[in-house]
């Protein structure tokens, strides 16, 4: 959102007096103002214009749908700040518009600095979300990636859990290459330490390789080497 474009508000008031008032209120501080007077008339005006800003809604507008019952239909189509505007001061009245919407309750008559001041800081609210939705993607889509690498690479991967202060390890998980390299079941080996599950490990000499890495966050490479135990007699790199 342009920090200098004119931002468009959706005003939903049944009350046409107090409409104007509001109206030129914000227009007055450069805001583009739609007015609707009912709760089917702020649903279908925000249908037909796709640049809305912010919406301000009243609950009471008389007969028909009321400004909670338009705010459900509206968010439920498009997540944008709506700010109740009402006369209502009742706790119960409030706390039914936080279930709908936490971008701010306003007093009707209420000074015209706190107006534009509780709207100022609803779009600050929905930009800052806006980003946190942005970051949670990115993240996402890096796990992702992550683990379609961690899936397909083709040498074995096995993530590992520390338990007793870095004196063993528990497997957390293990690519398909591992699988195969190892012979393993995987449901068998989650969650098995590794001391169980390679009982030679410690003459190896990996775990105290794993122990260092752990408590100093720097890769090792160990080079490749003979592993024998019962039936396995491989070599391995690590």
């Amino acid at each position: 959102m342009c920090a200098d474009k004119q931002k468009k508000l959706l005003l939903v008031e049944d009350e046409p007096i107090i409409a104007m008032m509001q109206s030129r209120i914000l227009t007055n501080n450069n805001y583009h103002v739609v007015i609707a007077y009912s709760g089917e008339q702020a649903v279908e005006l925000f249908e037909d214009y796709n640049d809305i800003n912010l919406i301000l809604m009243d609950i009471d507008l008389g007969y028909g749908m009321d400004g909670t019952e338009a705010a459900k239909i509206i968010l439920e189509k498009q997540d944008i700040p709506l700010v109740f505007l009402s006369s209502h001061t009742e706790q119960e009245i409030v706390s039914k518009t936080e279930n709908i919407t936490s971008y701010g309750y306003i007093v009707k008559n209420t000074e015209e600095t706190v107006l534009l001041a509780s709207i100022n800081m609803a779009f600050k609210l929905f930009e800052s979300r806006l980003k946190e939705k942005e970051k949670e993607k990115a993240l996402e889509l890096s796990e992702n990636r992550y683990f379609s690498l961690f899936d397909n690479i083709s040498s074995g991967v096995a993530i590992y859990k520390v338990i007793d202060d870095g004196n063993d390890f528990i497997f957390h998980d293990l690519n398909k290459a591992s699988i195969e390299i190892e012979g393993f079941i995987k449901e068998e080996i989650i969650g098995k330490s590794v001391l169980t599950v390679r009982s030679d490990i410690i003459r190896f000499g990996l775990l105290d390789v794993f122990k260092r890495v752990w408590k100093t966050g720097k890769p090792e490479y160990f080079p490749l080497k003979v592993y024998k135990e019962q039936n396995l007699d491989k070599y391995f790199d690590n």
